[in-house]
């Protein structure tokens, strides 16, 4: 017979091993942060940031004009899991909004102006490049700058250059 107190711990592990898997996993759905600098600091960074890298890794950031769109296209090396990407103005201000046409991206809730100012990667599987994204802003601006990160995998990932570009 299993006593009281052997199941309760048995429970208490079990509930452990649940919130470890998931932290070990961390964000396969979505970036778990809004700020690209931050990656610096989440579980991706390992410990004492061990997993920091420097560079980018061949990934590259171009953005053009097209009609009343801008498209900006990621292209690198190799298949990428994870994406974090926005678009700034010279305050620091987050602006504009991305158009959702592909289902392994999504925007994601962050602070600026807009509602769908950031996009974010729907799951850890394998997305191919080059990835053109547009972007648009309802107002004319000064300058704006793409900030983002890519994921390759848990422990590898790159910050990008950032890519800055004028209204025309």
């Amino acid at each position: 017979m299993v006593s009281k107190k052997s199941l309760f711990v048995f429970n208490i592990l079990i509930i452990f091993l649940t919130m470890f898997a998931y932290y070990v996993k961390a964000y396969p759905q979505h970036a778990g942060t809004c700020d690209v600098t931050k990656v610096d600091s989440s579980p991706h960074a390992g410990n004492n940031g061990e997993n920091i890298v420097k560079g980018d890794g061949g990934y590259k950031i171009t953005t053009k004009k097209e009609s009343d769109n801008y498209v900006t296209t990621l292209n690198g090396p190799e298949p990428f899991q994870g994406l974090l990407i926005y678009v700034e103005d010279k305050n620091g201000t987050r602006f504009g909004e991305f158009t959702l046409d592909n289902k392994m991206l999504q925007h994601k809730s962050c602070e600026g102006i807009g509602e769908h100012n950031t996009l974010t990667h729907t799951s850890k599987d394998p997305k191919n490049l080059p990835l053109d994204l547009k972007w648009k802003s309802d107002s004319n601006f000064d300058e704006a700058v793409v900030r983002a990160v890519v994921v390759i995998n848990f422990k590898h990932w790159f910050h990008l250059d950032d890519v800055k570009f004028k209204s025309s």
